[in-house]
């Protein structure tokens, strides 16, 4: 596809990592925007959601080494400093923590932060994935069909020289559906939190089922008959039966949107008595 966007000179700017800076630079201003219409001081949200993105891309670095152990063990310096290799689910963990610690240290209400920021993710997450599939990488399963996309020879998804599946634009599409239905929630909201959860149910979802199409080698969990999980580096074609990483986190994600909404709701009506 177009992995170098440009160069100037000795630099090189990669696509990729343009579309995550966009991606970044839209989902933060889309915040900004909707902290102004609930009437949240900007410069407290600002302060918040500037240090949650850097713990997230700390996170997604992190799951990512954690799932590449091995590979991390053997040259660790090249895993560390690649242009590419996070794990979505690393920086949403590791982001929503911060997110919620300093949210406690400012004295603020963290759903209702939450709830904010929860809607800028998915925008900036549908750049992102235009970034992977610029560069090649989290591609599809091979696909005999007309959507199959035949990759470059140098990108991660040509050296397997037939067309796949691109699952990095099916994902790009439906977070942008998922930032649409957040928005159209938002105008209906009855409690704080109801966005927040609305998006890792949605999210969690749709990321279970994707993951079924990828094929490119990422970590998972091997599931015997007994029902022992097993960590296992996935790949496709093996005829195992796993689940991904990511969705084992999905299905964590999905039970924990269900049970809050539950409680939430509770309190609420709770409330109103």
């Amino acid at each position: 596809m177009y992995p170098i966007l440009f160069k100037i000179g000795p630099v090189t700017i990669y696509t990729y990592g343009v579309c995550i800076f966009l991606g970044v630079i839209l989902g933060y201003f889309v915040c900004l925007k909707e902290a102004e219409k609930e009437g949240v001081d900007k410069n407290v949200f600002s302060d918040i959601i500037f240090w949650a993105l850097i713990f997230s891309f700390i996170g997604a670095r992190l799951l990512y080494i954690l799932v590449e152990f091995k590979t991390f063990l053997k040259d660790p310096i090249s895993l560390l400093f690649a242009r590419s290799g996070f794990v979505f689910y690393g920086g949403v963990i590791f982001g929503f923590i911060s997110f919620y610690l300093l949210t406690k240290k400012r004295g603020v209400n963290f759903l209702k932060f939450a709830d904010i920021a929860a809607i800028g993710i998915p925008l900036g997450h549908c750049l992102g994935r235009l970034g992977c599939f610029f560069y090649g990488c989290c591609y599809g399963r091979p696909t005999s069909s007309f959507a199959g996309v035949l990759f470059p020879p140098a990108s991660p998804a040509g050296l397997l020289a037939v067309k796949v599946i691109p699952t990095q634009l099916i994902s790009s599409f439906f977070l942008f559906l998922i930032f649409l239905i957040l928005i159209f929630l938002k105008k209906r909201k009855k409690f704080d939190g109801q966005i927040l959860f609305s998006y890792f149910l949605f999210y969690g979802i749709f990321r279970f089922i994707i993951e079924f199409f990828r094929a490119d080698p990422r970590g998972g969990i091997y599931c015997l008959p007994a029902g022992t999980l097993i960590p296992l580096r996935a790949q496709s074609g093996t005829g195992e039966f796993f689940l991904s990483t990511s969705q084992f986190l999905s299905l964590g994600l999905i039970v924990l949107s269900i049970f809050m909404f539950r409680r939430l709701l509770r309190k609420k009506i709770k409330w109103k008595k």
